[in-house]
């Protein structure tokens, strides 16, 4: 962002409210009178109830699960495209620069908090309408405040032959925000920025553009025809700071005629790189959807339980030891793989005898229907109303261990897992981020709210067996090096790549674990780099060194930074500045 006193921008404001900016401690120096004269403008344009300068919801802002987040100087609704329009216009004739969200539920990524302290959050919250939903064609319009459990909920009612895909996150996440942060759901739909098909994005100058280059309210397939013609622009706005997207298309699946879900528990960890392999060509022959995953047993016990420090006190690892019992006790394998299957019948069966050839000799292959999920439900039911019984309890629990392989305690997971492999959201997952957290996981989960510790790290690699165990053991002996226990999802971006998701659990009211966790994330990010797997998405912590393997690249993106907003008062420091 220029700094405000220079020649170049002398006499375009009236008053300007950033000083200077001080990238290396990552903050804005305000001047509170013109900070104060660019908020009165902006309250003329969405009221003053919509703009929101009290110290505590500036500090709940700026809370996020990562270390050293930062706080906002003051928050902006928008209630329309119009508004968003004219408070971007507003802030670029006066140097203010502003922090786009669309829920701030990107936790582990950096949540709603801005890169630099000071910026001013324009949070799109109120922008939550679901424009249009055409069933013929399988797609919906709608704005970024949209949440996945809104969407659900809506089609449900109003489209219930429609799905729409989710992620394993919060269900009041946005839908188009993650979408443009490329995140990743659990269907055949899962890499939501591909499903993404006509965006309405207002600029740095307040100029609104639709993407397609079709006529504006009168192109049939804004959003049918993704690519559009012409360069394809869509592209421009995901995981940047170049625009604010207002309004996008969303495709939607249709509600298939058979669906199953189905997990493996691999036998022997030393087949990882086969199972990865297996998965790959079931995937290229298009048996298996890009939504499959694989977890390590981290992953398991983060989900049904909690840090068990009644077993290793203050420990930041758990030791090989406790882990060996809590797989054992649970009947948590170290790695599982985990998806659905849809289509018809004839599809879905053929693909389940074609799943158990493939995956013969590697472990033990479940598959839930939906009348067998309803049958756990209703041994759940049973077991939760024997609590003053525990011996039959018991019995009954040793009698479903020895009929299923399974424990009690993974009925829950079983579950969700199938619901949400449906586009179903769910809370239930995202207690997994109060993993260290002293506080016992809640109903109602928020993790920047209650303080949890959770970074989010996620190279992606070439899906191959060799690639992903390269991978996975370099990044394995820095979660060793700093304590800390190695949690690692692997999930399908598409068929060729995948993502190497990793979590850095750690406690937040222990200075020392939140500084190891930034040390261990400095880390990971230089051995990966250095190795040659970059980053699929990155958050606030990872921003600053986002393009310093690739500087032809990174001055190429300055450049597109440079036309379109040449004040840089868009997510300053989300590109490179």
């Amino acid at each position: 962002m220029a700094d405000a006193s220079s020649p170049a921008d002398s006499g375009r404001r009236d008053a300007t409210p950033v000083k200077a900016i001080d990238w290396a401690q990552r903050r804005i120096v305000i001047d509170e009178r013109g900070l104060a004269e660019a908020l009165s403008r902006f309250a003329e344009v969405v009221g003053t109830e919509h703009v929101v300068t009290e110290l505590s919801a500036l500090r709940a802002m700026g809370q996020a699960t990562v270390p050293d987040s930062r706080r906002p100087s003051a928050i902006v609704y928008p209630g329309s495209a119009d508004e968003v329009a004219q408070i971007i216009k507003l802030a670029e004739s006066r140097s203010v620069p502003l922090w786009p969200c669309s829920k701030g539920r990107n936790w582990g990524y950096g949540s709603a908090a801005p890169f630099l302290e000071g910026t001013v959050l324009l949070h799109l919250e109120r922008l939550n309408r679901i424009i249009e939903v055409n069933e013929e064609l399988a797609y919906a319009v709608i704005e970024p405040g949209v949440t996945y459990r809104q969407l659900k909920a809506f089609l449900v009612q109003h489209h219930p032959n429609l799905w729409c895909d989710c992620t394993d996150g919060p269900p009041d996440g946005s839908v188009v925000g993650n979408a443009l942060e490329r995140g990743l759901g659990v269907t055949s739909y899962g890499d939501h920025f591909a499903t993404l098909c006509g965006l309405e994005v207002v600029l740095a100058d307040g100029s609104l553009i639709r993407t397609g280059g079709g006529e504006p309210g009168h192109c049939h397939t804004w959003n049918t025809h993704k690519w559009g013609v012409g360069p394809y622009l869509e592209g421009l706005f995901s995981q940047s700071s170049l625009g604010v997207v207002t309004k996008a298309g969303v495709w939607l699946l249709r509600r298939p005629q058979a669906f199953v879900s189905f997990t493996l528990d691999l036998a022997d960890e030393a087949n990882l790189p086969r199972l990865v392999d297996v998965v790959r060509e079931l995937s290229l022959q298009g048996v298996l959807p890009q939504g499959t995953h694989i977890v390590n047993d981290v992953v398991a016990l983060a989900v049904v339980s909690q840090y068990p420090r009644e077993l290793v006190g203050n420990c930041t690892r758990l030791p090989d030891a406790v882990m060996r019992e809590l797989r054992k006790h649970l009947t948590i394998p170290q790695w599982s793989l985990g998806g659905g299957l849809y289509g018809t019948r004839a599809q879905v069966n053929a693909v389940r005898a074609e799943l158990r050839r493939a995956l013969r000799g590697l472990g033990r292959l479940n598959v839930l229907t939906d009348r067998k999920v309803r049958a756990l439900l209703r041994l759940e039911t049973v077991l939760e109303s024997l609590r003053s019984r525990p011996l039959l309890r018991q019995a009954i629990a040793a009698g479903f261990r020895r009929l299923s392989g399974k424990s009690v305690e993974l009925l829950p997971v079983a579950k969700r897992v199938h619901s949400v492999m449906q586009g179903i959201p769910s809370d239930y997952f995202v207690r997994h981020a109060y993993f260290k957290s002293p506080l016992e996981k809640p109903e109602d989960a928020h993790p920047d709210r209650d303080n949890c510790g959770l970074i989010w790290f996620a190279p992606i690699a070439p899906c191959t067996g060799n690639h992903v165990q390269v991978v996975l053991n370099l990044c394995k002996q820095l979660f060793i090096h700093h304590n800390f226990d190695f949690y690692a999802a692997l999930l399908m971006q598409n068929s060729r790549s995948m993502i190497i998701l990793l979590s850095i659990f750690y406690d937040k009211d222990i200075p020392a674990e939140a500084n190891r966790a930034q040390v261990l994330y400095s880390a990971l990010t230089e051995a990966t780099q250095k190795a040659g797997y970059q980053q699929y998405r990155t958050g606030t912590m990872g921003m600053a060194a986002l393009f310093s393997t690739a500087p032809e690249y990174g001055r190429f993106v300055r450049r597109l930074k440079t036309a379109l907003d040449p004040m840089g008062i868009l997510a300053p420091g989300k590109l490179p500045h």
